[in-house]
């Protein structure tokens, strides 16, 4: 009888360590099972002190995955990186649709203070241009559903006041067809990054000056948003 249960016992153990072998843990997991792809796909960039990111892995440019809208970051040197911004709310009015899409700008900060930001945004369906646009929780009346996640001030001493008065104004009514060529908010060299498309508010480029990652950022995560409804309302 003993050996039996023994016999048994190790049968048990055998068949978990078995069905285990292929189990899958972490992001990259729910990543690449979304993908179909059997190899788990290599992190972004390490966490570290310097740029204390999550080891989330990229999802390729034209993949569809539900809730992921890959965007090209860049930082305040230049460096560009794959990464993922999130998809978190989709609502679809009668002339508009809205959008909550969370992303991360500064990589910069130590990762107490590495927030993601939430953009509030609404794209006319009509026109495909942007409606409203907005990182805070209630503007003149308006539910927002957005946070700010750089800061504010930004180091040239730019609040999110500033943002939403002098540069979101510049966003809105914009579009894919009028961003076009436009992937830095500068008409000069930027790092090596050039736009094929001049800026008319060249004032405005020279007051946002030194909040590159702030407003690089937001310009990119915009025309990714207004890609994203293009396709899917069109």
């Amino acid at each position: 009888m003993k050996k039996l249960v023994l016999l048994i016992g190790t049968l048990l153990i055998a068949f978990t360590l078995t069905a285990c072998e292929d189990a899958c843990v972490g992001a990259e997991c729910i990543l690449t099972a979304e993908l179909g792809n059997d190899e788990p796909c290599e992190p972004v960039d390490p966490v570290d002190p310097v740029d204390p990111v999550d080891p989330v892995c990229p999802v390729e440019p034209g993949t569809l995955v539900d809730n992921v809208i890959p965007y090209l970051h860049i930082n305040g040197e230049g460096h560009e990186v794959d990464r993922n911004a999130f998809l978190l709310f989709e609502y679809e009015a009668r002339d508009y649709v809205k959008y909550q899409v969370s992303y991360l700008s500064c990589t910069c900060r130590s990762a107490s203070v590495n927030f993601w930001n939430v953009a509030y945004i609404e794209i006319n369906k009509s026109t495909n241009d942007v409606r409203f646009l907005s990182f805070g929780v209630e503007s003149g009346g308006h539910y927002d559903g957005g946070m700010w996640g750089d800061s504010s001030p930004t180091p040239s001493g730019k609040t999110l006041e500033d943002f939403e008065t002098d540069y979101i104004p510049w966003i809105i009514g914009q579009s894919l067809e009028t961003l076009d060529g436009i992937s830095v908010f500068t008409n000069a060299d930027y790092h090596g990054v050039l736009n094929t498309t001049t800026i008319l508010e060249q004032e405005l480029i020279d007051d946002f000056a030194g909040s590159s990652v702030s407003t690089n950022n937001i310009l990119r995560i915009v025309k990714e948003t207004l890609k994203y409804h293009e396709e899917n309302y069109n």
